[in-house]
């Protein structure tokens, strides 16, 4: 059986405790979106922040996002400034703790950042090199980070096939080609990734793009961050040029990334396969999203069948 439990705080009490823990008087306060946390966008009479309120499971990623964050300040990266508590309520915290019906929730309140989205047509030679730069830097991280693997990245999505009773046939072919993913992906280089660098994940102010939500920040495989920068594909719809556009794209993310650091050749090939993995953990985090607000009304065999053709096909394009 498939269940997950997540509650939504009433927005005036929500308004309330936040102006208690931060002394900003804002006046209003609306949903943005909820994906591992709800994030609300608040208003005051001269200013706008951004607040995060994690789900219970979040809290460790909710924790290293701010330290990361932090460690990367230090160093004038450009990452997204956190408000700090008052000091009448507890000086220099940079978190606050929400309880709900599933259990404590952990708050964290932003500066609302100025700038435009990227666009990564024009951009991604500078961003490549920024990113050189952010994977450089956490290469020193002094703090132990968490690991993720084949159990997040590509079981997940096959776990949640099983639940809702897919075709054993289609899920074995699903696993094969995962499995034979992740081995190559056990050969390279490990270190730390973002996990989710795409153009909503950072704001273009001047000649630097500064980055947010480090919610899925991990030891893992620093190509994955250049594979995710790269991808041309269209997540529902593989067209013929999605190889060659990708491949493209990463050679001009290349040009910047590589003033600053240095991809094997192994770690440049695997850019590809990076694409394939990630359509499962994408799946899998969308469905563990549209649990908790539309149960499995909204599965059919049909849209499993959409992403393993998907995934099948670009299997083929990889292999020639």
């Amino acid at each position: 059986m498939i269940s997950i439990f997540h509650s939504y705080p009433e927005c005036s009490s929500l308004l309330a405790a936040i102006n208690n823990h931060y002394r900003i008087n804002a006046t209003k306060l609306y949903l943005y979106r909820d994906m591992i946390g709800s994030v609300y966008f608040l208003e005051s009479d001269d200013r706008r922040y951004v607040f995060k309120l994690f789900r219970c499971e979040a809290t460790d990623q909710a924790l290293q996002s701010l330290e990361v964050i932090s460690y990367l300040r230090n160093f004038d990266y450009p990452v997204v400034p956190i408000v700090p508590m008052a000091e009448s309520v507890e000086s220099g915290a940079l978190y606050m703790m929400l309880e709900m019906p599933e259990g404590k929730r952990a708050g964290i309140l932003y500066e609302f950042l100025e700038g435009m989205v990227p666009d990564f047509a024009a951009d991604i030679t500078a961003v490549g090199r920024q990113i050189g730069r952010l994977h450089n830097l956490m290469a020193d991280y002094p703090k132990p980070l968490i690991k993720r693997g084949k159990s997040f990245y590509i079981d997940r999505y096959i776990n949640l096939m099983k639940a809702y009773g897919y075709s054993n046939a289609k899920i074995s072919d699903l696993a094969d080609y995962g499995d034979k993913l992740w081995r190559s992906m056990e050969q390279l280089p490990g270190g730390f990734c973002h996990g989710d660098l795409h153009s909503g994940n950072m704001i273009k102010a001047g000649e630097r793009f500064i980055l947010f939500d480090f919610d899925i920040a991990s030891h893992a495989y620093p190509v994955i961050d250049a594979a995710t920068l790269s991808d041309r594909t269209n997540f529902n719809r593989l067209d013929d040029s999605a190889y060659d556009n990708t491949r493209r794209m990463f050679e001009r993310f290349y040009q910047g990334y590589s003033k600053e650091r240095v991809l094997s050749d192994c770690e440049a090939e695997a850019i590809f396969d990076f694409i394939a993995i990630r359509h499962y953990e994408l799946n899998a985090t969308i469905t563990e999203y549209r649990l908790p607000l539309r149960g499995t009304s909204w599965m059919s065999d049909a849209g499993f069948d959409e992403q393993y053709e998907w995934l099948m096909r670009w299997r083929k394009m990889c292999g020639r």
